[in-house]
């Protein structure tokens, strides 16, 4: 006997896949490759961090195991978003574009109206996801922790800001600037 499946869905669309897929790929910083992109991480994903202290030591005669070796890890964690915008093919009837649609009760949105819709959408989506990427906040409904907010959080990261200052100015900038330079370890 073959297995039963059933799929309910209300959808009957286009497959949407490849346009969600490029939404959220085509920021700058995901489009770029400037951070690791893990796919497919359906519950939780563990990533390793390993830290250590001065691990380069003066040379003796004997060996002296004094170093520090700390093993921790992050959790990853997807968070479940969606575009909440549904269009009726009713409103476009009356509108401008209204001879494109054809002349049949199962009429079609313009293909040069959906195509541009699809890129606005697209491109809203790409920049919603690069600015929660850098200062998005959890608490925040479509938000999840951005690397501002996890940066600041983890003890190990040096802070430009010293938690001193709370945002990134143009008056501040300088003195955030030289924060960072003076954060750098020497190099001897």
């Amino acid at each position: 006997m073959p297995t039963t499946t059933s799929i309910t869905t209300t959808y009957a669309g286009e497959f949407a896949g490849k346009y969600i897929s490029a939404a959220l790929l085509s920021g700058k910083t995901l489009a770029d490759g400037a951070i690791t992109i893990k796919p497919n991480v359906k519950f939780k994903e563990v990533v390793k961090k390993i830290s250590t202290d001065a691990i380069v030591k003066d040379a003796t005669c004997d060996f002296d195991p004094t170093s520090t070796l700390t093993l921790t890890e992050r959790i990853l964690q997807p968070e479940e978003f969606q575009v909440n915008l549904e269009l009726c093919k009713k409103d476009f009837r009356s509108d401008w574009e209204a001879v494109q649609m054809g002349y049949s009760a199962f009429d079609q949105l313009p293909s040069n109206f959906a195509d541009f819709l699809i890129g606005h959408v697209a491109s809203k989506v790409a920049e919603k996801t690069e600015q929660t990427i850098w200062g998005g906040v959890n608490a925040t409904a479509g938000e999840f922790d951005g690397l501002t907010v996890l940066m600041a959080a983890d003890a190990d990261v040096n802070d430009a800001a010293n938690g001193a200052e709370t945002s990134y100015t143009s008056s501040n900038i300088v003195t955030l600037l030289g924060n960072v330079v003076d954060s750098i370890p020497a190099l001897r």
